[in-house]
């Protein structure tokens, strides 16, 4: 038996076993505090060893009086256990990780977020498995709990966050989990990866989640009023023709009462449409804005005022981001796709180059979507605002 064996050098076994066990030869080894006293002992020194000090493996052999290497990895086993071999815990860990991403995948696949997110499953693989199996598995499993939440319905990031993440800071721009969850929500919904604040803002709101109640706002015209400070201002703008932002914030404060089932509202895909209706002294009903993917404040507001049986009237872009809002309104807010038939697209296609090639399902129409895979050319808001404009003064 070696000296290695004293209880009072058990930490320096426990850390060459350590080194040995990952199929190092040292050259050097940590001294651990907890046993710098017993150190100097062994070594005969008159003074105990500083911190962070390292002492020599083959000053250490002849302390230990070992001819080599593999005699002290036989007298740290004599103390710690037998020692996993090199070869063996290199296929074990092969084992673990191959464990690790096959069970990843498959509950990947059952994440029904819109598309497939076999690409980010791919991109987190190729990361590996940083801070070993184990821990990386629960990062996933955070992740994967995050994402089968959406899409949410208004749920403010805060509290899912709380839920899902730890706590409520957890999925804030900057933490490593909502980068995760960011990049998967971006591969499934077919959208870029937020490059900065206002990227992740949006594609927390494509799947219904509001970062914060005042960065989620929703444009509109011609909104009647009431007796609230809000209703007031409303009051006010809709007899100046001037368009107004609302935020998340205004429409919990002071909800927007529901408008009866004969005043139609209509919903445009484009802020430019609201901006020449109002040049044209709006005098209509209301116009509402999706800014291109709603956002939870266009969602609230489409359902406060849809509330009690008024048609919500939506058009959006025929390309394949208007026809997706287009679904995602009317299966949320109850929205009617309104001019965004085949023959509506039909007589405002023109020749051109080819826009897209992948064409979303169109269930209200099924013919649009036939005819647009056919054209794969684009018609934008912009290109029939006079249409637009004209027929929802004049109410459909």
């Amino acid at each position: 038996m070696t000296a290695l064996a004293r209880p009072a050098l058990r930490p320096l076994a426990d850390e060459l076993a350590r080194r040995l066990a990952d199929g190092q030869v040292p050259v050097t080894v940590a001294v651990p505090d907890a046993c710098r006293p017993a150190v100097a002992d062994l070594l005969g020194l008159d003074r105990v060893p500083g911190n962070g000090r390292r002492l020599g493996v083959a000053r250490l052999l002849v302390a230990l009086g070992l001819p080599d290497v593999d005699a002290l990895r036989h007298a740290v086993e004599s103390v710690t256990g037998p020692l996993p071999q090199p070869a063996a815990r290199r296929r074990a860990d092969r084992e673990r990780q191959a464990a690790l991403w096959s069970w990843f995948a498959e509950e990947a696949a059952g994440v029904t977020l819109g598309g497939p997110l076999d690409e980010w499953v791919a991109a987190q693989r190729v990361r590996g498995p940083r801070g070993g199996v184990e821990r990386r598995r629960r990062q996933l499993e955070q992740a994967l709990a995050v994402l089968r939440r959406l899409p949410a319905d208004g749920l403010p990031l805060a509290s899912l966050a709380a839920d899902e993440a730890g706590g409520p800071h957890g999925l804030d721009r900057g933490r490593p989990l909502a980068a995760t969850v960011l990049d998967a929500v971006a591969v499934a919904t077919g959208q870029a990866r937020p490059a900065n604040a206002e990227d992740a803002r949006l594609l927390w709101e494509s799947v219904g989640v509001a970062p914060d109640p005042l960065s989620s706002t929703v444009a509109s015209l011609g909104l009647p009023g009431d007796d609230s400070p809000l209703g007031v201002w409303l009051h006010a703008a809709r007899g100046a023709s001037e368009p107004v932002t609302l935020t998340l914030a205004n429409l919990r404060r002071w909800p927007r009462p529901p408008l009866p089932p004969d005043r139609p509202v209509f919903v445009l895909e484009n802020p430019s449409l609201l901006a020449e209706a109002a040049g044209a002294h709006w005098d209509g009903p209301p116009l509402i804005c999706s800014s291109g993917q709603p956002t939870v404040a266009v969602l609230t507001l489409l359902r406060q005022l849809g509330a009690a049986g008024t048609t919500l009237y939506q058009h959006a872009d025929f390309d394949p981001a208007g026809l997706a809002i287009t679904a995602w309104l009317q299966q949320r807010a109850g929205t009617v796709p309104w001019r965004m038939t085949a023959a509506d697209y039909l007589s405002a296609a023109r020749p051109g180059d080819a826009a897209f090639s992948v064409v979303p399902a169109t269930p209200w129409d099924p013919q649009l979507g036939q005819a647009m895979s056919e054209r794969r050319v684009a018609v934008y808001e912009e290109d029939v605002r006079h249409t637009i404009i004209a027929a929802a003064r004049a109410n459909p």
